[in-house]
């Protein structure tokens, strides 16, 4: 069984740090391949000696999840580690691990907790391809403005602005500078981090999955910060005019960090640019319109 662990933890990037104040550590992980609607996970917790160590076992909708033999402790460093395997099955689909809680209980009866991260991954659902961006459709053509007209009436306006500032000569009132609009600023912050050479393919996913979060707090008024996934999305399909597509390309953005592992066989600036396109057409069709729920449908 150590072999197993240290074959696990060297493919990781190991045992996460545990100290007096923090005393307890978890980590989940994928134990092999997914395919043929089954797979299996590695729960591995570390703890004092001392002690009781009380461990949620993993769960997931949709999936059926149970122990694959018993659990095993070892010594590791100065801690020991319990490992235990999950086997699970479940039709084709995204799935999300939610973190699992570790409780350990000192001998003095002081307890400290920990928490492993989420574990997404596809069962037997390939990761989108270009083709699946055919949804995406050209944003609407916007109304041509009359330049010449409104340049000569701000030409106007300047003129009799700088004659009343002759006659003034007090100070100069400085007008508090506008804010930047939250599609303004989303795309804004996307094209630095996209362009930036210092940040890798992942740090790239992830922080798009950041600023989606909060262009989508800023517009339709939900705590997406504060949101898992499935709770975005479910809150979105709730949306009675959200522009049909929208709900499938935001799947597909905030997925955007889990769906690096599946880009080894894909070129990286492609992958990047289908998830530009998803989100500036999230952005395109949502910055305009307010949003409502729809109705609760009425119970006989």
């Amino acid at each position: 069984m150590t072999a197993l662990l240290l074959a696990w933890l060297a493919c990781g990037p190991g045992v996460p740090a545990v100290t007096d104040d923090a005393p307890v550590a978890v980590r989940v992980a994928l134990d092999g391949p997914v395919a043929k609607g089954r797979g299996a996970l590695v729960v591995t917790a570390w703890y004092p000696d001392e002690g009781d160590l009380d461990l949620s076992p993993p769960t997931a909708e949709g999936l059926t999840i149970s122990a694959d033999g018993p659990p095993r402790t070892e010594r590791v460093g100065d801690r020991s580690a319990v490992t235990q395997r999950y086997a699970f099955r479940g039709p084709a689909g995204s799935y999300e691990i939610p973190p699992l809680v570790a409780t350990w209980t000192g001998p003095d009866g002081a307890k400290s907790e920990a928490a492993s991260d989420t574990v997404f991954f596809d069962l037997d659902s390939p990761p989108p391809v270009a083709g699946e961006l055919a949804d995406i459709v050209d944003p609407p053509v916007l109304l041509r403005i009359p330049w010449i007209p409104i340049l000569s009436m701000t030409a106007l306006a300047g003129l009799g602005a700088a004659l009343v500032l002759r006659r003034r000569r007090h100070a100069r009132a400085v007008e508090p500078e506008r804010p930047v609009p939250p599609d303004v600023a989303c795309l804004r912050a996307w094209d630095a981090v996209r362009h930036d050479p210092n940040l890798t393919i992942d740090d790239k996913a992830r922080q798009l999955s950041v600023l989606f979060r909060v262009y989508v707090e800023d517009v339709l008024g939900f705590e997406a910060s504060a949101r898992t996934t499935s709770e975005i999305l479910a809150h979105l399909r709730s949306l009675a005019h959200l522009p049909e597509g929208n709900v499938t390309r935001a799947q597909r953005v905030l997925r955007a960090t889990d769906l690096v592992k599946f880009a080894e066989e894909r070129p990286a600036e492609d992958w990047l640019a289908e998830l530009d396109a998803d989100l500036r057409a999230f952005v395109q069709s949502t910055r305009p319109t307010v949003f409502a729920e729809r109705p609760a449908e009425a119970t006989a």
